[in-house]
């Protein structure tokens, strides 16, 4: 078999999956589920996002979108989902994809298992099935994707969520290798929004999860897709990167979990500027007050880093969105330095001069770190202070914990349902299994 074609059989062949994974899945499904409520009601793009969608899918639909009580048909269902997750860059990241694994194959997964009406164990085990295959195509393309502007949360999630979308249909390895070719044509996402702050990126993984529910169906109703997706001549490898790997797609396959190295993000911003935001936060609390003011801070990133949010650029130094600040590791440092905590609040300080004047003492440059690491420096009051993270907050190794977890979601889902609905929810997350109900938990998911 060539790497498509041992991918797709994975996917349709699947042996047993490490319990760990099933309740790792449990975690990163709850912390989808707040960061998509607290989207849909607060993210300043979901109101126009919305009104198209109504205009493209008008009427009542069967599918929940999470936040809403309004029904949708299962592609809008999951292209709404997946832009609500993704919205405030608060979503899980794989260190190995170098990417946002999470937003498409849940989206697209919740949508299959509620039309479905998969148990709670086959919901899992998609789960596990389409992250597997988001990281690892992400990871066999690499992070010099973004050197060609590719988004590769969007461009590696979509076979992701057609792995989940596959496996919960039963599809043989024959229909997910046609699935894989068709979705080559339907991997997209451009990095060009970092010029204006736009909000392509928070669509990028409802696109993605929107057409593997097309492309799934497509396959499954017989039509061909393109051979040898990833690795062809024209495949995804050939056209997406300077540096592919195809190796990643199937060593030791099965045996090796990718998810695993998946983590959850305490602030929402960018993953490269998390490792500098925990550096800023431990010196802080060696500075007193008084010497803060005039604290002079160098920031030390990985390469990939300091091209996504270090660059000195005008959108970066001055940044005018929440996405501008997003990937600006100038403003997060400066939140962290001032205020000791970055948060969804954080945003309305935008064009405080507090932050325009701390962001004028941070210099960057490219280090020889670890992709997600970074080493912060100060210099107060006459002293110099430097420390250096390798894992950030929220990694495997640096794990953020079962209390601070539902601490997260309780402050984002209990904002849009309310404390006591909010925990009935997290339950029912903790309770997934074989044999639960995933439509009555996505009836939970519903406003009103």
């Amino acid at each position: 078999m060539n790497e498509t074609a041992e991918l797709a059989e994975f996917v349709a062949s699947t042996g047993e999956i490490p319990a760990l994974a099933h309740s790792r899945l449990r975690d990163l499904f709850l912390d989808y589920i707040g960061n998509s409520a607290f989207a849909a009601a607060r993210a300043e793009n979901a109101p126009a996002v919305r009104a198209a969608v109504a205009e493209l899918d008008p009427g009542d639909g069967p599918g929940t979108v999470i936040g809403e009580a309004k029904g949708y048909h299962w592609p809008y269902a999951a292209l709404l989902n997946g832009c609500y997750a993704h919205s405030l860059d608060f979503d899980d990241t794989n260190r190995r994809q170098t990417g946002h694994p999470g937003a498409p194959v849940i989206s697209a997964a919740l949508a299959e298992a509620e039309r479905s009406g998969a148990d709670g164990g086959a919901f899992l085990d998609a789960l596990a099935v389409g992250y597997e295959v988001s990281c690892r195509v992400g990871a066999a393309v690499g992070p010099t994707s973004y050197d060609r502007g590719f988004h590769l949360t969007s461009t590696s999630g979509i076979f992701g969520a057609v792995a989940a979308v596959a496996k919960l249909r039963g599809f043989d390895q024959p229909t997910v290798e046609n699935a894989f070719g068709l979705a080559l044509s339907k991997a997209a996402g451009s990095m060009q929004y970092l010029a204006n702050g736009s909000w392509n990126k928070r669509l990028h993984p409802g696109f993605a999860a929107h057409d593997a529910i097309v492309s799934a169906t497509l396959a499954e109703a017989g039509v061909r897709g393109a051979s040898a997706a990833f690795e062809g001549q024209y495949g995804l490898l050939t056209g997406y990167s300077d540096d592919p790997r195809p190796a990643a797609l199937t060593e030791r396959l099965g045996d090796e979990w990718l998810l695993l190295e998946t983590g959850i993000k305490p602030y929402p911003s960018c993953r490269f500027a998390h490792a500098p935001i925990d550096a800023a936060l431990a010196l802080r609390a060696q500075v007193p007050e008084a010497e803060r003011e005039e604290a002079e801070i160098a920031i030390a990133i990985g390469p990939t880093a300091m091209k996504i949010v270090g660059a000195p650029t005008a959108a970066k130094l001055a940044p005018q969105s929440s996405v501008d600040a997003q990937f600006s590791v100038y403003f997060q440092v400066a939140l962290a330095w001032l205020d000791g905590k970055v948060d969804w609040q954080s945003y309305e300080r935008l064009h405080d001069k507090d932050v325009a004047a701390v962001i004028g003492r941070i210099t960057t440059h490219a280090g020889n770190l670890a992709e997600h690491g970074a080493t912060v420096t100060v210099q107060a009051g006459g002293r110099e202070l430097s420390t250096t993270v390798t894992a950030p907050l929220g990694e495997p190794e640096n794990w953020v914990g079962g209390t601070a977890l539902l601490e997260k979601f309780t402050s984002l889902a209990g904002a849009v349902y309310g404390d006591q609905h909010a925990k009935k929810i997290a339950d029912a997350v903790a309770g997934l299994r074989s044999g639960t109900d995933v439509r009555a938990l996505a009836r939970l998911l519903r406003l009103g």
